[in-house]
């Protein structure tokens, strides 16, 4: 089937969408590929680390890394998508404490700019409304933050998030809402623990198979 006839998925998101630690083929994007078939043309737009939030420091410096920065940001929103899925949050759930916890870097501590985190989503939102209008946008609910070995990511900072996000897909009833975080929650302790990585913030590989399956399953309408 000619590329200009297949349904164009957009994959918008961080290291989880990119698929950090993942072999070749292993990422939710990868995976969603295969699930949806030829008809469909599945574009990962994910960068690792990336963060919605897009703010200042005192001195001028952009904090942490704005996603909206990227070029893989700019091409995923050039292919005018028939649908775009976004998977973003997680780096904005960090407040930039040193690995050996011994002080907070105010240029890493994204989670002191959580109050403008809505308006910087909505951006992301504007601009895939502004390249496709008729695109079908796919909002998830990242996945949890487990006893991860960076003191930066904190679960109590995500829930935060996540009650943001719920509030963008409130304001934004175009906007189609997957559950990550349920849905894993749902599997259990046992399940969590061997579905991530030695991290214990990146999913694995059977994170990942979850993750293509319920974004699978949000794009054909199945319950």
């Amino acid at each position: 089937m000619p590329e200009q006839q297949k349904c164009k998925i957009v994959c918008l998101g961080d290291s989880i969408t990119e698929g950090f630690g993942l072999l070749e083929g292993e990422s939710y994007p990868c995976l969603l590929q295969r699930a949806l078939g030829d008809g469909f043309l599945v574009f990962n737009a994910g960068v690792s680390a990336h963060c919605v939030t897009d703010e200042l420091l005192p001195d001028g410096r952009v904090m942490g890394l704005p996603y909206v920065r990227t070029e893989r940001y700019a091409q995923g929103i050039a292919e005018k998508g028939d649908i775009y899925v976004l998977l973003l949050g997680t780096n904005d759930a960090q407040d930039g404490m040193l690995d050996d916890g011994s002080a907070i870097d105010p240029w890493g501590n994204i989670f002191s700019k959580r109050e403008n985190f809505i308006g910087h989503y909505e951006r992301i939102l504007n601009d895939i409304r502004q390249a496709n209008p008729k695109a079908a946008i796919y909002v998830g609910r990242p996945t949890p933050v487990l006893d991860c070995i960076w003191p930066k990511h904190q679960q109590k900072y995500l829930d935060v998030i996540l009650e943001k996000i719920d509030e963008i897909v409130r304001r934004n009833p175009d906007v189609i809402m997957f559950d990550l975080y349920g849905a894993f929650r749902e599997k259990g302790d046992e399940w969590l623990r061997g579905a991530y990585q030695a991290d214990h913030l990146h999913p694995g590989p059977e994170g990942a198979k979850l993750i293509a399956d319920i974004v699978y399953r949000a794009i054909a309408g199945i319950a």
